[in-house]
């Protein structure tokens, strides 16, 4: 491997890295996650170039995140009164978040993986819901039902009705249509920033 290939591959590693920091889930899994799912990542961001149409990105979305829940475990944790959270299996929700800004800062941030496929991408990407989103959401459209408090209680079900409540959010408030990562980027500085 030459330089320049090294120098691309690390590229790829850092940003795969920064995305990974990003979404700030790490501390939420047992350690060694962060590698295991840095190169789970790498491996899908590399399918990006050979997406055609909206079903493959679908059908390679639901393979990471049907992946992230039988591989990646939440960290034992001590709570504030002293009970002890055991590890489990990540949620869905977990699962979608890391992936979802994973892809929000690979194809939207930097263009990738070239600008061409990313501006075709970009009508495909789901917005990442947090915590906040969701609560957010909850309150807007209260007859939608999702019993998950947090993004650690979101099923595959959950996680659908979420971004179906992202697209009705955006037809009712935006007055020009965004997309979902857009959407993302809005919501949480205005949720997490109180813009």
């Amino acid at each position: 491997m030459n330089q320049m290939d090294e120098a691309s591959s690390i590229r790829y590693k850092n940003i795969i890295d920064i995305a990974i920091s990003f979404s700030a889930m790490t501390r939420v899994f047992e350690q060694g996650s962060k590698q295991k799912i840095a190169g789970k990542l790498e491996y899908s961001l590399g399918l990006l170039a050979g997406i055609e149409g909206k079903d493959k990105f679908e059908n390679m979305h639901s393979d990471f995140c049907e992946w992230f829940v039988n591989n990646v475990f939440t960290a034992e944790k001590v709570l504030k009164n002293k009970k002890i959270k055991k590890s489990r299996a990540a949620s869905y929700g977990q699962a979608a978040k890391v992936f979802n800004i994973a892809l929000k800062v690979y194809v939207y941030y930097c263009n990738l993986p070239d600008y061409e496929t990313a501006a075709k991408l970009l009508p495909m990407l789901h917005s990442a819901v947090d915590t906040l989103m969701m609560e957010h959401l909850k309150k807007k459209y209260p007859e939608e039902n999702i019993k998950a408090e947090t993004i650690e209680g979101v099923s595959k079900a959950d996680y659908f009705v979420l971004q179906k409540m992202v697209n009705q959010h955006i037809k009712d408030e935006f007055e020009k249509p965004i997309q979902p990562i857009h959407y993302d980027d809005i919501m949480w500085y205005r949720l997490n920033k109180r813009a």
